[in-house]
């Protein structure tokens, strides 16, 4: 069986995959996200996607993986409570976190191995180079990474100069076997940014809410797929 790329226990479940830590996506998806992949949420603001971001890192951290979180509009310690809320722990000596908001706000620089802080959302180059060196120091072990959120990185970029940035970081993260989760706002994006980053992504999930019930579209689910999020995290209705 793994010359067909499957889990000889749970032959269900493909071996090049990434858990979503959510098992009843593990199963639609035959184990998770692909990987390496690119792998777009996109949806209206809310904690939705947040909470998917969640569910993905501490997947990683059980798994004994390595994790890359970008973050664009909290500091590491609000993330990680606001996790805590939901049930869910992503406090881990396996997170690394490149920190682009607290310079913003004039936050300390706690000075710590697992953060690193980048001048500002807009500092592209920067945070490519950090990127870069956080991927260094992960060799050898399939990394998860998160940007939270990509939309906010567009706030202080050019589009061409953010989908260019994306289209090079990309590359780099998938020859090191890094699966990479991108959170995208679409209502602060056009028809034509949101078709650019659909086309790059290997996967594709839409948050939907209408009427105070929420799904979860794909391409690769054959209906949309109600749920909410509960005490544990998301919760498939």
């Amino acid at each position: 069986m793994d010359e067909l790329g499957v889990n000889k226990n749970l032959p269900i479940l493909r071996l090049n995959r990434a858990s979503t830590g959510i098992s009843q996506f593990d199963m639609m998806l035959e184990g998770g996200y692909k990987n390496p992949a690119l792998v777009a949420f996109i949806g209206p603001g809310g904690n939705e996607k947040l909470a998917f971001a969640f569910h993905f890192v501490s997947a990683g951290i059980q798994a004994g993986e390595k994790v890359l979180y970008i973050t664009t509009d909290r500091t590491p310690e609000e993330l990680e409570k606001l996790a805590s809320e939901m049930g869910i722990s992503i406090r881990s000596d396996l997170v690394k976190y490149l920190d682009c908001y607290s310079a913003t706000i004039s936050a300390p620089n706690p000075h710590v191995p697992n953060i690193v802080q980048i001048s500002g959302p807009g500092a592209l180059n920067e945070l490519s180079l950090s990127i870069n060196e956080a991927v260094e120091q992960m060799k050898g072990k399939r990394i998860r990474v998160v940007f939270h959120s990509f939309s906010t990185l567009s706030v202080h970029s050019q589009p061409d100069s953010l989908l260019k940035f994306l289209s090079l970081v990309d590359g780099r993260l998938k020859n090191a076997n890094a699966t990479t989760f991108l959170m995208v706002d679409e209502g602060m994006h056009d028809d034509k940014f949101l078709t650019q980053i659909r086309h790059s992504a290997d996967q594709e999930f839409r948050i939907k809410i209408s009427e105070g019930s929420k799904s979860v579209a794909s391409p690769e689910f054959p209906i949309e797929v109600p749920i909410r999020v509960g005490p544990l995290g998301v919760e498939v209705d």
